[in-house]
């Protein structure tokens, strides 16, 4: 071996400088790929507990007891909040009470569709009855796995640029 040649040992192989590049476009192409297997994972997971839940779900009346507004987010878009009510109805002879989602995403004020006293139909998982959702009109993927998937898909396709980019450079 000559005064020139660097032996390399271990794993990795090739030049000191070939190995320390390596690892700028392997660690963005790991981070790239876990975050966009995660959006997808998210929101299949999401999907399935809703399927889950709509086929075990009874539908009831359910009376209005109270409404009221989740906190408003803290974002740079305007805030926007959500309004529940809280709802009694029957199950085999006993009441029981629960929280429904009425209305998402309000900004400003929510039009008021519901007030208490008012009777409406809701969905309930016998094996929780204190979860209850208003019947589903929406048949296919929700808004909820769509937002995921983009929120770290899009994440995930920067590092994917990030070590496509430490290629061209490398």
């Amino acid at each position: 071996m000559g005064a020139s040649q660097v032996a390399v040992i271990g794993s990795g192989g090739g030049p000191y400088w070939w190995r320390r590049r390596r690892r700028y476009v392997l660690w963005p192409l790991a981070i790239g790929v876990a975050l966009c297997a995660f959006g997808v994972w998210s929101g299949l997971v999401y999907e399935h507990n809703q399927a889950v839940f709509h086929a075990e779900a009874v539908q009831t009346r359910a009376v209005i007891d109270q409404i009221y507004t989740s906190a408003p987010s803290q974002d740079y878009n305007a805030p926007t909040f959500d309004e529940y009510a809280l709802v009694h109805f029957n199950v085999l002879g006993e009441k029981a009470q629960a929280r429904v989602l009425l209305a998402t995403n309000c900004s400003g004020t929510c039009v008021r569709s519901y007030r208490v006293g008012q009777l409406l139909s809701v969905d309930y998982s016998p094996k929780n009855v204190t979860y209850a959702q208003l019947p589903s009109r929406v048949h296919g993927p929700s808004a909820n796995f769509l937002i995921e998937l983009l929120a770290f898909g899009s994440l995930g396709l920067i590092f994917l640029g990030a070590a496509i980019v430490n290629i061209r450079t490398a």
